[in-house]
């Protein structure tokens, strides 16, 4: 439920008295984990919205409000991690892995950057870290679990591959350097299951425990395939806005379902919202990923930069330690770890300014707007 007039006061009597429901709110949930009982709404603050558990009665009842225009009511969607894809690193491609870094941050200019996000705060939405890898062991990391009775230790490995893009170390115990901003501050909310599942309950809570911690950054590599032709949801992109004016910026991949150059799929939820970055992936080369999606949506659902996504090397849970994976779920994080490096640069760029300052840092693919956005996003020099 996203509320027209955003204020603890407005909604708890409007919940009351219009269906009955009880109210809590997130600044006041102090357990590791989401529930919400049945007749019960927990209030995100921060972001004007309502996650609630009503009953046929009560759902008519505010189904009632809504069309009168006291509320925006959206059904919850099951979300996943965005699918890793199956794609392979080329033989005779420009770039390629060093002994040194990654062809990642070859490629978007991080190791050439003075700058590491240092004192920014950078929060990884999806399946939790690998608390004890060794690459790991020892930072300092502000984690908790909305994934059900899960603890935020990763059981799937797509979020300790995501963290690791992000915000892995300047020197990894193991592997060639393949973080982009190593000194950033890493929150991690798991929001996801063991299978890459979650809701879209998990996810805004989530993005509401990072703003209410202040974080610069959100990096949610999950997505839903939407149709040709189908809008964006209000209640995300809402919620989007609202943390932009809080001075947190939401990215999210384009997604994987793209069979080019036959087929090519529109942008995913909720990266189709026009106040969420969407990212796009390309292979070695430069050119776009076969599997990512492009903006074929008119209402919202544009690509706005591309970074890589190809045979990119991370983090793994213990204790296989390193893993390479493929799909836009590893194009996101890269351009979370550059957002954080340019908010270091720039004291000033948060929230809206942040997000206009990334679109700025690209350099021009020949590739279409419509597949690639602005271009291959770049780290401040």
């Amino acid at each position: 439920m996203l509320l027209k007039e955003p204020t603890v006061r407005a909604a708890a009597e409007l919940l009351h008295h219009a269906a009955g429901l009880r109210l809590g709110l997130s600044s006041d949930f102090r357990a590791s984990r989401l529930r919400i009982a049945p007749g019960e709404g927990l209030l995100f603050e921060r972001l004007g919205l309502a996650l609630l558990d009503g009953d046929p009665d009560q759902t008519r009842a505010l189904a009632h409000r809504h069309r009168e225009g006291a509320l925006l009511l959206e059904p919850e969607r099951y979300v996943r991690a965005a699918e890793l894809a199956v794609a392979a690193a080329g033989d005779g491609l420009p770039l390629s892995d060093t002994r040194a870094a990654t062809w990642g941050l070859q490629a978007t200019r991080v190791l050439s950057s003075p700058y590491q996000g240092r004192g920014i705060r950078v929060a990884i939405l999806d399946t939790g870290l690998d608390l004890t890898h060794p690459d790991f062991a020892g930072r300092a990391v502000v984690s908790k679990s909305f994934a059900g009775e899960l603890p935020v230790d990763d059981g799937n490995g797509h979020g300790t591959l995501c963290a690791g893009i992000a915000c892995g170390p300047q020197q990894p115990a193991q592997a060639p350097r393949y973080g982009v901003a190593p000194a950033a501050d890493l929150y991690v909310a798991r929001v996801l299951d063991d299978n890459a599942d979650g809701t879209d309950g998990n996810v805004l809570a989530g993005i509401d425990w990072a703003v209410r911690n202040r974080c610069a950054i959100v990096s949610m590599s999950i997505g839903t395939p939407v149709a040709v032709g189908d809008a964006y949801p209000q209640v995300y992109e809402q919620a989007a806005a609202r943390a932009l004016d809080e001075g947190t910026l939401l990215i999210a991949p384009a997604g994987n379902s793209s069979q080019r150059p036959d087929s090519i799929a529109p942008v995913e939820h909720p990266a189709n919202c026009p106040s969420i970055l969407a990212v796009a992936a390309v292979d070695q080369g430069l050119a776009v990923a076969p599997f990512s999606n492009g903006g074929l949506n008119p209402d919202g659902g544009d690509v706005d930069l591309a970074a890589p996504g190809i045979a990119i090397a991370s983090a793994c849970p213990r204790p296989t330690l390193y893993q390479t994976g493929s799909g836009t779920s590893m194009a996101a994080p890269f351009v979370a770890g550059i957002a954080a490096l340019i908010a270091e640069a720039d004291r000033n760029a948060r929230g809206a300014a942040l997000r206009a300052a990334l679109l700025r840092a690209f350099v021009p693919l020949p590739a279409l707007a419509r597949d690639v956005g602005a271009g291959l996003v770049q780290a401040p020099q």
